[in-house]
């Protein structure tokens, strides 16, 4: 976990010429979340401070300060729409800001620890959290509804042992403390493969669909991608998944 000992402030990089454009100054404290707004013009970011704050990108002013966690903000996103916010805390909620008003609309309590990540589906009706009580869960973001719950790996101790959406959506997959990447049933809920091949804690994953390859990071100084061939049966031990040799 950070300290409030950062700069409390963000950055915004032209890539072409590696030259920061502006700087986002307003948090008390370590930033740990950041994310674009679809439209580009909108960034939300969370920290240590437990606020959410919502900045407009070409002004570099703040727009609105979300408060209502009672403990530091490890992941904050946008809806697809833009209108929504979703934020996970320290304090093992999840709340729902509405970006014009800047109210908390939502504040999902059920997880027993600390919320690492949160994250949307594309159609913006499916969250899925982490959390350090050893599970992932999937909700029903417009009734509030736990909907299931994905464990089998280990997520009790660091602070970024991360979940996501993987391929079609039809599969969750994650990070864990064991040292594998594990691919659950997004209906069943069942562990389907744990990835060996890091030697080290794995921290969390990223689907991308257009190379049909699964991106893992961990704490053994590497990134791994994953080959996924949906033509193959998905359940332990027959490998649909492999490592790519690429890190």
């Amino acid at each position: 976990g950070g300290g409030g000992g950062g700069g409390g402030g963000g950055q915004h990089y032209n890539a072409q010429h590696d030259t920061c454009v502006s700087t986002l100054r307003g948090h008390d404290g370590d930033v740990y979340a950041v994310q674009f707004h679809s439209g580009a013009n909108h960034v939300v970011s969370g920290g240590y401070d437990k606020t959410v704050r919502l900045w407009d990108v070409h002004t570099g002013k703040l727009r609105h300060t979300f408060k209502g966690h009672t403990a530091s903000v490890s992941s904050a996103i946008f809806n697809p729409y833009g209108n929504l916010v979703m934020s996970g805390s320290k304090d093992a909620s999840i709340k729902v800001w509405d970006t014009l008003s800047g109210l908390c609309i939502r504040t999902i309590s059920s997880h027993l620890g600390e919320v690492t990540s949160v994250s949307v589906n594309a159609a913006g009706g499916l969250l899925l959290s982490a959390s350090k009580d050893n599970s992932n869960r999937l909700w029903d973001l417009r009734m509030s509804r736990p909907i299931r719950k994905f464990r089998g790996h280990q997520n009790t101790s660091k602070n970024f042992v991360r979940a996501a959406f993987g391929p079609a959506e039809s599969l969750v997959v994650g990070g864990s403390e064991d040292g594998c990447v594990y691919v659950w049933d997004i209906e069943t809920g069942y562990v389907l493969q744990r990835l060996a091949g890091h030697a080290g804690m794995v921290y969390g994953c990223e689907w991308n669909a257009h190379q049909a390859l699964l991106a893992s990071c961990a704490d053994d100084n590497t990134l791994r991608l994953w080959y996924y061939d949906a033509a193959r049966p998905m359940w332990c031990g027959d490998e649909p998944l492999v490592p790519t040799g690429r890190r």
